[in-house]
């Protein structure tokens, strides 16, 4: 986390009593302009304050490849009622665009709705320095599951790492990948994908594209990683409700590899393509293959898939387990961050300035216990870190994880 040096003690505690009256004052001052389109700083910057203009789509996918800043995702499992758009270009109105941030204005503070970003510092800047001069009433910028390259030394601010991801770029081709692989691991799926091809002859393997995916399918997958977690004593977080997302994300943007034998299916993946990655949601197998490491073979085709297709990185999604980085997935933080428009906006918000720390401090606490889980650091943390990822799961069931995707 990261505070200015004149913030004072005193002035956080006067805060909470002042926290109702600034967020009823800024209610009052809000200016939230009509205009479709706004240009300004030399014609670098753009605000469509109706619909989201038709070119969003690409540039969102093309910029991020992220699931949580898609249109695609929007559309389907959320809404955007009363969000604006931002639109950053490089070299005025005709430029390229460097940014576009989807953003709702609550009182006095801005959302970004879209997540799993990487931006750099220059483009936050701009973005805040335009939404403070845009809104007068406005407080504070939110930011969510984000990666920011720099200090933001601009602004009074709060940083806490709130997800994580493990995202492997991938080279041009199969060849390519399989000699970056260490050569215990490359030896390793050469003699698994042998052996099981070997010993059932009927082992088949292949990517269903989303007009063709079968919901039959999709939950055949799902159940086989319940079962998984089940045998692991441990509960899964998707319910019927995330079930019905996951359908509905797969027949919009998804992928789905599916291995049977003899017809019967045996694991599979179900990744969505977005821009020029692929985001893998779910990858199960039956356990009676476990000795064939089915699952870690399972990922490791569906990543050939996505080097097929064109793309640059493959998220393996949160969760440290071994295989993501055996298969060169790097493990990638991403921020909750609240950007103040000066010292003083931060004090007469003492309340939620606090409450941020707070959750801030909570997460980082939970991710330190789990990491001490991992590592088996005797039985007392393994304990707490399985009653913890037991109240993680349960939090999580049904919702939407924020997981850049």
């Amino acid at each position: 986390m990261e505070v200015p040096h004149d913030n004072s003690s005193a002035a956080l505690v006067a805060g909470l009593a002042l926290d109702e009256a600034a967020t009823a004052r800024d209610r009052m001052h809000d200016t939230f302009p009509s205009p479709a389109a706004d240009e300004c700083s030399g014609e670098s910057v753009q605000v469509f304050s109706e619909d989201i203009p038709d070119f969003a789509a690409w540039h969102l996918e093309r910029l991020y490849g992220a699931l949580y800043s898609s249109l695609a995702y929007f559309r389907v499992c959320d809404s955007l009622d009363g969000v604006h758009t931002y639109v950053s270009r490089a070299n005025g109105k005709s430029g390229d665009i460097t940014a576009i941030l989807l953003y709702r204005v609550e009182a006095a503070t801005i959302h970004v709705v879209n997540e799993g970003m990487r931006l750099p510092e220059v483009e936050v800047q701009r973005f805040c320095s335009h939404m403070f001069a845009r809104y007068s009433g406005v407080a504070m910028i939110r930011f969510h599951a984000v990666q920011i390259a720099g200090e933001l030394r601009s602004f009074p601010r709060q940083r806490f790492l709130c997800a994580e991801d493990f995202i492997a770029p991938l080279p041009a081709d199969e060849a390519g990948y399989l000699a970056a692989l260490g050569g215990a691991t490359r030896k390793n799926i050469k003699r698994h994908r042998n052996r099981l091809q070997r010993d059932f002859p009927g082992f088949r393997y292949q990517v269903i594209d989303k007009e063709n995916i079968d919901e039959v399918h999709v939950r055949a997958i799902i159940e086989l990683n319940r079962a998984r977690m089940r045998q692991k004593n441990k509960s899964s977080f998707i319910d019927e409700e995330e079930t019905q997302k996951i359908i509905r994300l797969a027949r919009a943007c998804g992928k789905l590899g599916l291995a049977t034998i003899d017809g019967r299916i045996v694991g599979g993946a179900i990744v969505f393509h977005i821009g020029a990655s692929f985001i893998s949601k779910v990858n199960a197998h039956d356990a009676d293959y476990d000795d064939y490491r089915l699952g870690m073979l399972c990922c490791y085709l569906m990543v050939c898939s996505a080097i097929g297709h064109g793309c640059t990185r493959f998220h393996f999604g949160h969760g440290r387990y071994a295989y993501k980085t055996a298969l060169l997935g790097a493990f990638q933080p991403y921020e909750h961050v609240l950007v103040y428009r000066s010292a003083a906006s931060m004090a007469a918000h003492g309340r939620t300035f606090l409450r941020t720390a707070l959750d801030g401090y909570r997460l980082e606490t939970s991710r330190w216990l789990l990491d001490r889980a991992e590592q088996g650091d005797g039985p007392f943390w393994s304990t707490a870190g399985k009653l913890l990822a037991a109240w993680r799961a349960r939090k999580n069931r049904g919702g939407n994880a924020s997981n850049p995707a």
